[in-house]
Formats: structure tokens, sequence, C-alpha cells
């Protein structure tokens, strides 16, 4: 890496833009999944870990480093829009469980949205700063995650033929049971085991 690289290389704190889910639908979910999570790792004895309920969060935008004052200007702008009402009663639709980035390189088991072209008309600055300075372009196909297991990082091995043959028994969303019910800031720290989420900040999105 030379000099220019490393000048341009962000400084701040990596943090995020996330919908969370309400308590029933993480109650709901947590059910579906207790027993598909069983057969992962118990019978296919995938190494995988299990991502906290109250963690489970669909990432809006993603800011590879801001500083304080950024980090509250960014939320300002979005806790504005959150008043005023226009992710209330937001709902995608939930369509699967999935292996991402795919079955051949598996990092991590999440359920999955269709493709959400309405999030490029959702009022946000994005051409100014620092909102500028965050992952944009994932708006133009924006597909809604909620990352629910994690594979331990010595994790190698495809699982292509056995998620093929999952297919047919996963076990079926019921999107009207997903509600996201609020807004909040993350910050993404990385310890040795495992990402560490805390929220910076938070809003309703039944504040409208």
């Amino acid at each position: 890496m030379d000099q220019l690289e490393k000048e341009k290389k962000p400084t701040g704190t990596r943090c995020f833009l996330a919908f969370e889910f309400s308590p029933e639908s993480r109650e709901y979910l947590e059910l579906e999944l207790r027993p598909f999570a069983k057969h992962l790792t118990r019978d296919l004895k995938w190494d995988l870990r299990k991502v906290r309920p109250e963690n489970w969060h669909v990432t809006l935008l993603f800011f590879e480093g801001l500083d304080s004052e950024q980090r509250a200007e960014v939320w300002q702008a979005a806790e504005s829009l959150a008043k005023e009402g226009i992710w209330k009663n937001l709902a995608f639709e939930w369509q699967k469980f999935s292996v991402w980035p795919n079955p051949r390189r598996p990092s991590l088991v999440c359920l999955e949205a269709a493709l959400y072209p309405g999030a490029v008309e959702w009022p946000l600055p994005l051409t100014q700063s620092p909102y500028a300075l965050g992952r944009v372009n994932h708006l133009q196909q924006y597909r809604p995650h909620a990352t629910l297991m994690r594979f331990h990082r010595r994790w190698r091995r495809s699982v292509g033929s056995e998620w093929e043959a999952l297919k047919p028994d996963l076990p079926k969303i019921k999107p009207e049971k997903i509600k996201l019910d609020r807004l909040s800031m993350f910050l993404s720290t990385l310890s040795r085991d495992k990402p560490l989420y805390p929220r910076e900040f938070t809003v309703s999105l039944e504040a409208g």
C-alpha cells in the first residue's frame, strides 16, 4: 500500500444505519429458526453460530469511517425522516433463508427479501457529505436481508450440494409476520471472535 492509498483509507468509526425488527417479529423468527439451526449445526455439522435476536437488523446504509460529528449529522437527517413517517409501516417482500454470498463460499445464513427498487426514492441526502461517504450505490439494487447465523472464519468448505438438498424443506416465512419498528445507528467493531454492534442512536418508525 503506497502513501496515497494510506491517506485515502478512512480513519473514523465504521458504522451503519439499519432497521430493527419488532419484538414480536424476533420471537416469530427465533421459533422458525431454532429447529432449522439445530439441523444445520447438529446433523450437517456446519460450523455456525447464531446471532442474538436482539442484534438482528436490516442494514440501510454502511459507512466505512465517520467521526462523531459526522455520525451526528447523518443521524440528524435520518431521524428527521423517520419522524416524518417515510418508513412507517415499512414492509419488504420477505422470501426465504439464504446462504450469503453464495453456498460455494458461505459466510452467513440470512433471511432474504426481494429486490426493493423503492429505496432509491427515499429522500436521503445521498449526494451530500457525510451521507455521500456511505455505500450509496447498493440502494440502486437494494436487497434487504438480516443475518441470523454466521459461519466461523475458519470455515472454508462449500455447502452447495447440501444447500440444494435442503431447499425443498426450508422453513416457510410468512412475510406479514415480519415487522420493522425502529431505525438505529450502530457502531461496527470487530473482536477476535465476533462483530459487535452497539447502538449509538435509535428512533421509532412509528414516530410519524
